[in-house]
């Protein structure tokens, strides 16, 4: 049977100029579809064709451009053309056919050799190395907001919402987790970290609160998985869309900060020019003193101090402020009278304050690095030439440095270089707000003209900055940035291996991918679900084979290894070497050969607070500081939770929050956030998870694993499921799909379809299809009745323990 396939190109990308190809007669044009291979799930295939051939006809050479020809300028630089496949008439495939190269016979172009294939046949080549911490460029709004403790504590409380575009809504919710400390709870003693809000012993201080620097709010995780459809122009139909867990689930923003070193984006920005010099302080004294405060004093005028010795400016370089200092005033010709320059210090001083501090953390500094331009060389990497840092407290905080004459290029003894300084300022503070960035320079004038008295003046000039600093030190932070640094490819793999999720055909009518769960397929009434369809009549039954399927008889179902301490103390306290959320399953052979579905992902086992129903985390390594009773944070892990909604601290229970300076606030309520979801007992782990921090004692029963996997991981361990391979001969209307015009899955040949051959019914592994005569090759797995799972190893409730786990914690069901 002969079916009349036809196959149109266009020039470019966009274009609506369709050239029909002259094909070759009786040239197969075989479509290779591949479901998943199932021993490698990381894999995700779309339908493309082997290489064939088509006539080297005017009209061919024309519509491709004439491929080959080196001396025709070409406006597709690609080789690849916008494609559509039509069958008996019907469109049957969108995507691009690509030219592999021509066959020149007798010194003429006799076939031109290509290939088609969808949009989707290489998804790593089209996401590439992108991170995710790149997804909000699809944005025109920003991500970025004030994470202040005002902010902090209102995401505790409820879900926030940031903001809405190209149907993406993004929220946030802050985990009320510590990422460097175990909190402890006593209103009646005087225990370490106590974060109790009322304390009968000592109250709550400053340092002992809830500290918005140890928290770190978590991003809604659909937005993320909308934004990388979006980025990389996939338009997708997924029913998950409607799923509550998926909706509810939410990512930890706990990346390195981008400014955890000073970087380009620290370098001071001026708001404002130097102003005239003028005197800062005088004094008839043995020596002089630096004021902190840069107000101007009208003191009597000291001979010989005008003109001024030194002059304060600024300048831009490769966008970047640098400050420029000169000394002398060489427009006027007139140097420092170096008998009456201070020889002890000769010195300027750089001095940055700021003003009005409210400080929004404990233990915090504040520090400025002077570094030399270098050309077009960034800021952050040209050369240290001076530094300083400083604790910070509430009031006006000072920081300087004093640049000696020696440092400024073309110095002599005698200055008369007139030698200048110039530097860009790299400034950060930890989380606080102030009122103004002052910079101002400040030099003292010696005089004695009658060697009676020693006579001082301090000249200074002053600057501000354009606060662009301020915003950085009060808590600012991109939800999107901020996200450890993950491929969008690692990051899209392990969305589909969480939910076991599978890419199938765009329905041609509509061009959008159908992104599919094992749930999804089964259901009812839906134009993306399976349908079963009688293959029996186009069965070559002269010749079949069926063979072992699946090398593997071990499956084992994880999320990624975590450093996180109570990751590490679950698994230390596990006879079983289980991890937190794992499940393995096998057919009890002797010699075993395992596979593992692995995601990129972490989930924490909460712990409570004593004395409290406080359901926490500990949000960091097991790694000690140098600092008493602290932890290295973990900033490379993508950690999830799911939003159980508010939930209030009983028996009376407050936690005392910082707000600002020793502003201390109680907290009564929070955003239950687990790694389960109570109201479906739904599990974000492979395994059964039991609350063991509340006392309620009921299982997650409906796991990721029971959920997605079960079902297919029970057919591959069935030592009576095979795969069988047939030839058949489909007719042209099982060659495309033809689109149904009630709400029902659409005619025609899918992936997700189960095929009856006999009496036994199937599922597609792959095919081959020839779309020129419907010769057809399949390989399918057979159904049987699922056998009993094997039981899962779940930890027993147990109350919190900062000694850790003991193997007495669990049990099995």
């Amino acid at each position: 049977m002969q079916l009349v396939t036809e196959i149109y190109v266009a020039p470019l990308s966009g274009s609506t100029d369709y050239v029909k190809l002259d094909l070759i007669d009786n040239e197969a044009i075989n479509l290779k579809y591949t479901l998943k291979d199932v021993t490698d799930l990381s894999k995700v295939f779309a339908p493309y064709s082997l290489s064939f051939s088509i006539q080297a006809t005017p009209k061919n050479r024309a519509a491709l451009q004439f491929f080959g020809d080196t001396d025709v300028i070409k406006t597709n630089l690609t080789g690849s053309f916008p494609c559509k496949i039509y069958t008996d008439g019907n469109l049957n495939l969108v995507g691009n056919f690509n030219v592999e190269g021509v066959r020149y016979d007798y010194n003429g172009i006799g076939s031109i050799q290509g290939a088609f294939e969808t949009d989707l046949k290489s998804l790593k080549d089209r996401l590439g190395t992108d991170l995710i911490t790149e997804l909000g460029s699809v944005l025109t709004g920003s991500t970025a907001f004030q994470y202040t403790p005002t902010a902090a504590k209102n995401s505790i409380e409820s879900k926030q919402f940031l903001l809405s575009e190209n149907g993406i809504d993004i929220n946030y919710i802050t985990p009320l987790a510590s990422t460097n400390r175990v909190w402890s709870y006593d209103p009646n003693g005087d225990v370490t970290d106590n974060i109790s809000y009322t304390s009968s012993v000592s109250g709550v201080t400053s340092e002992r609160a809830i500290l918005t620097t140890e928290l770190r709010p978590a991003i809604n995780y659909r937005s993320l998985v909308e934004m990388m459809f979006l980025k990389y122009d996939l338009k997708v139909n997924m029913p998950l869309r409607n799923d509550k867990l998926f909706n509810e689930m939410f990512v930890w923003v706990n990346g390195a900060a981008s400014d955890e070193k000073l970087n380009n984006t620290n370098v001071l920005k001026f708001g404002s020019t130097f102003n005239n010099q003028y005197i800062n302080s005088w004094a008839f004294a043995l020596a002089p003193t630096y004021p902190n405060n840069p107000t101007e004093v009208v003191p009597p005028e000291i001979e010989g101090a005008t003109p001024y010795k030194y002059k304060a400016s600024y300048y831009t370089n490769n966008g970047y402020d640098v400050v420029k200092i000169n000394i002398g005033d060489k427009p006027s010709s007139t140097l420092p009278d170096t008998f009456q320059l201070l020889r002890t210090y000769k010195s300027i001083r750089l001095n940055i304050q700021l003003t009005d501090m409210q400080v929004q953390s404990t233990n915090g500094k504040a520090s400025i690095s002077l570094r030399k331009p270098n050309g077009t060389k960034a800021p952050a990497d040209c050369e240290e030439l001076l530094t300083v840092s400083v604790d910070i407290a509430a009031g006006n905080n000072t920081l300087f440095v004093d640049i000696p004459d020696t440092l400024f290029d073309g110095y002599t003894v005698d200055y008369t270089n007139y030698p200048t300084f110039e530097a860009y300022i790299l400034f950060k503070s930890d989380l606080a707000s102030w009122t103004t960035t002052n910079i101002f320079t400040q030099y003292i004038y010696y005089a004695d003209p009658d060697e009676s008295f020693n006579t001082w003046e301090i000249i200074a000039q002053r600057a501000v900055s354009d606060g662009a600093e301020q915003i950085k030190s009060s808590g600012n932070l991109d939800l999107i940035q901020s996200l450890p640094k993950v491929k969008v490819f690692d990051f899209f793999q392990s969305f589909l291996k969480t939910f076991n999720l599978s890419i199938f055909n765009p329905i041609v009518n509509v061009n959008e991918l159908q992104i599919l769960s094992v749930e999804d397929i089964d259901e009812i009434g839906k134009p993306y679900a399976k349908k079963e369809v009688d293959y029996t009549p186009f069965v070559d039954v002269t010749s079949y084979s069926k063979s072992v399927q699946d090398k593997y008889n071990k499956y084992n179902f994880k999320h990624a290894t975590s450093k996180y301490k109570s990751n590490v103390d679950f698994l230390a306290g596990n006879p079983n070497g289980l991890e937190y959320g794992q499940i393995t399953q096998d057919n009890k052979n002797a010699k075993i050969n395992e596979y593992s579905v692995v995601t990129t992902y972490t989930i924490i086992p909460p712990r409570n607070i004593i004395n409290t129903n406080l359901i926490t985390y500990y949000g960091f390594s097991n790694e000690s500081t140098d600092e008493p009773n602290r932890y290295k944070p973990i900033n490379n892990e993508l950690v999830l939770f799911v939003n159980n909604e508010l939930s209030y601290l009983t028996n009376g229970v407050q936690l005392g929050f910082l707000m600002g300076n020793s502003s201390v606030v109680p907290l009564s309520r929070y955003m239950s956030l687990l790694p389960w979801f109570s109201n479906s007992m739904q599990s974000l782990g492979f395994s059964v998870l039991v609350d063991d921090v509340s006392g309620v004692n009921t299982t997650k029963d409906n796991s990721l694993y029971k959920r997605f996997y079960e079902s297919q991981t029970a057919r591959l361990l069935n030592v009576n499921v095979l795969s069988h391979k047939f030839d058949l001969t489909l007719p042209s209307s099982e060659v495309y799909v033809n689109p149904t015009r009630a709400n029902e899955p659409p005619t025609g040949f899918r992936l997700q379809n189960d095929i009856i051959i006999g009496e036994t019914r199937f599922s597609i592994l792959d095919a081959n299809v020839d779309i020129t005569t419907g010769k057809t090759k399949l390989t399918l797995l057979n159904y049987v009745i699922n056998d009993d799972n094997q039981k899962e190893i779940i930890p027993t409730p147990n109350i919190y323990n900062p000694d850790g786990y003991n193997a007495g914690q669990y049990k099995t069901i």
